[in-house]
């Protein structure tokens, strides 16, 4: 069994009680007896005790322990039957792009990928909104299949990608495999991050915490809070209550994935200052959720148009600030003093 790299070794500790953890066999254990399996040099830490904020987290750590699943572990996706076997499928066939991203693809970007689901033939990778990270550590925390790690990593950061699915995260190490990019991954949860304290300059994360309820989220940002050096900062995005489209919508029995939560701006500044440091809010996007303008080329022209749309009144609100009212998500930028 492969076990972490020793770069990784150095910066992990036990989620539970933060002490540190050696190789023993195929797991990760701590002096108190906390042991952690590794899956193709994955350590996974999600806490079986602790109820998980997503399914496929409850899938990723029977498959872990029990070490049941294909090398791409597709029962930990948390996608559909029927997504399954076509994962499955294009594996055997060979596909252009890592099957698990093909078929993951349709829960990114809210629903502007779903119709490239099975069919993608290249990784769309958008550009972080942050600078260049000159080889400081950077936490992408719900990373997935990896985009916004590759992102970082592009802009010299050296990223650790954090997720509870397994499957995405054994996605995201096959696809950018040997690009020459500082990524390492870890699958556990964003409440109890198996980090040190104050190892990171930066965190971010993308439509991950907007799905969590209220005191989960509370609890990831103080973890966040946590990890971070001081004069470190997180950027994180979240869903907008005034947004002009801003609405609960359904479950997803498939994806396992909880509703999105949305927030008053004053909540999100009221907590990140609290759990992390001085706060600012910026609108991230307006009249939906993750219009990207690096997604033009790959959604509809109806979303197309949105993102046109909310592109203009970003750059406006930066001007005018009552706008950031009307956003439906916003980037809560954090600095840990």
């Amino acid at each position: 069994m492969k076990q972490p790299e020793n770069a990784l070794l150095s910066l992990l500790e036990c989620p539970r009680d933060h002490s540190n953890l050696r190789v023993e066999g195929k797991h990760l254990t701590c002096a108190w007896g906390h042991k952690f399996p590794v899956v193709n040099a994955v350590p996974v830490f999600l806490l079986p005790d602790q109820e998980q904020t997503i399914g496929s987290a409850t899938e990723s750590l029977k498959a872990a322990e029990s070490e049941i699943g294909s090398p791409l572990y597709v029962n930990t996706l948390g996608i559909s039957e029927n997504h399954k076997r076509g994962v499955e499928r294009d594996w055997i066939l060979g596909s252009k792009v890592d099957p698990v991203v093909s078929y993951l693809i349709g829960a990114t970007c809210g629903l502007g990928y779903v119709h490239l689901t099975g069919n993608l033939t290249t990784y769309p990778i958008p550009d972080i909104p942050i600078g260049s990270g000159d080889g400081e550590l950077l936490l992408d925390v719900g990373s997935g299949w990896g985009r916004w790690s590759v992102s970082a990593a592009r802009k010299g950061w050296r990223v650790i990608g954090i997720d509870p699915s397994l499957g995405a995260i054994l996605a995201a190490k096959r696809a950018f495999h040997g690009m020459g990019l500082d990524l390492s991954f870890v699958c556990g949860d964003a409440r109890f991050l198996p980090f040190k304290s104050e190892v990171f300059q930066c965190a971010f994360s993308y439509s991950v915490l907007q799905h969590f309820s209220e005191s989960d989220a509370e609890v990831a940002i103080a973890e966040l809070g946590r990890v971070l050096r001081h004069g470190g900062f997180a950027k994180i995005q979240m869903a907008h209550k005034g947004g002009l489209r801003s609405y609960v919508p359904r479950n997803n029995a498939n994806s396992g994935f909880a509703r999105v939560k949305y927030w008053s701006l004053s909540s999100m500044h009221d907590v990140f200052i609290k759990q992390i440091g001085p706060t600012k809010l910026l609108a991230e996007a307006f009249g939906g959720l993750g219009l990207l303008p690096e997604d033009r080329k790959y959604v509809s022209a109806k979303a197309r148009l949105l993102i046109s749309i909310s592109r203009l009144l970003k750059k406006l609100s930066l001007f005018v600030h009552p706008l950031i009212r009307l956003a439906d998500s916003v980037y809560v930028i954090s600095v840990k003093q």
